[in-house]
Formats: structure tokens, sequence, C-alpha cells
């Protein structure tokens, strides 16, 4: 069976904690801007590849990130986008509204659009080590206090890949777009991390 997840992620922050976001007036069109960005970013190689196809090959190694694009309001607005690690080349870790789980390494295939993203600085062995980390994290309840980055009770699907670097390797994948909350395309634009597929 093949599920098909699209979150719609409620913001559950008070008016003082809104104000931690830049631009907050602004939220959509913040992220019209970071989806212009990474659909602009040059797809690279992976990591040990010395070739690559012009929109990358769909990825299958453990440890690659994938996200699905944003698109955001604010004030009760919706969040929509997701983003997950992969595990082996059939399975993935992610966080849905039941909490942290595995999926099925077929985004290529199920997504209208999706990126395939790796980190700069690791090796594909600590990328293993961070889809590790994740999978270490299956049962634990969704984040719904996207502000609340901080937490590893609970977890929202960016969070969960953003948390599993920063933690093992001081790594921070947040383009702080919309400040402590790390969407999908934080990820994706993040200066520590290179676009290696993009499904357009």
């Amino acid at each position: 069976m093949v599920l098909i997840v699209i979150l719609a992620y409620p913001l559950s922050a008070s008016a003082a904690d809104l104000t931690d976001i830049p631009n907050a007036n602004n939220v959509q069109e913040n992220v019209a801007e970071a989806i212009d960005i990474a659909d602009n970013k040059l797809v690279v190689a992976d990591k040990g590849i010395s070739t690559r196809a012009v929109s990358g090959t769909y990825p299958t190694r453990k440890g690659v990130i994938l996200s699905t694009p944003t698109n955001a309001s604010l004030g009760g607005a919706t969040f929509v986008g997701h983003s997950a690690i992969i595990y082996n080349s059939s399975t993935v870790v992610e966080s849905l509204s039941k909490g942290v789980t595995t999926g099925s390494n077929n985004w290529n295939s199920v997504k209208t659009k999706c990126y395939g993203v790796t980190v700069k600085n690791t090796t594909t062995s600590q990328d293993a080590k961070a889809a590790d980390w994740c999978h270490g994290k299956i049962g634990c309840p969704y984040n719904y206090n996207f502000l609340n980055v901080a937490t590893r009770s609970k977890f929202y699907c960016s969070q969960l890949i953003w948390a599993a670097f920063w933690d093992l390797y001081g790594i921070d994948l947040n383009a702080n777009t919309l400040g402590k909350i790390i969407t999908p395309m934080e990820l994706v634009n993040s200066d520590n991390s290179s676009v290696i597929y993009r499904k357009e």
C-alpha cells in the first residue's frame, strides 16, 4: 500500500512567539522566495559519484534528506511541506501527525515535486549515523509547536532531521527563512547542504 501524506501544520505559538519570526507579515512571500532559491540551486553529484544527470538521480543512499516544498501563511495559517531522511533503499524515517515512523522511499513517484539533499561537510558514514539517530526516535510524538526546536521528546518532520545533524555534528541546517521554524525548505536552502536531486 502506498500512502501519500500532505501535512497541514498548525502553528502552536503565542503572539509573542511570532516576534521570533523575521518578516512575519510576509511569510507567504518568504516561502515563495525559498522555493525559488531551491529551484535555482545547482544540482550536484552525490558524495563519491563523479557524474550526474541534469536533475540528479533519485537517491537511495542512507542519510540523504528528502523534502517537498513549503507553502505557508501565518496567524492560524497552515504550513504544508514534508521532509524525511532515507534509512535504506526502500524506507525513510519521517515524522507524521502520529509521530516519528517509517515510510516508503518512493517520493520520486508519489510526490509532485521533491528535492534530494546531502549535507556538505559530512561523510556517507556520518549521514548514515544521522539516519540511525532519527530511526532511534521512532515512537516519539509529533511536535505541534514549530518554534520549540530544542525539545527532543517530540518532533515535526524537518525538526527531526535538523536535530540529528545538529546534535551529532553541530551542523545547522536552518536557512532561517522563518527564524526558529525549520521548514522543509530550510534543509534544502541551507549553506550547509547541497541539492543532489530535484523533481519539478
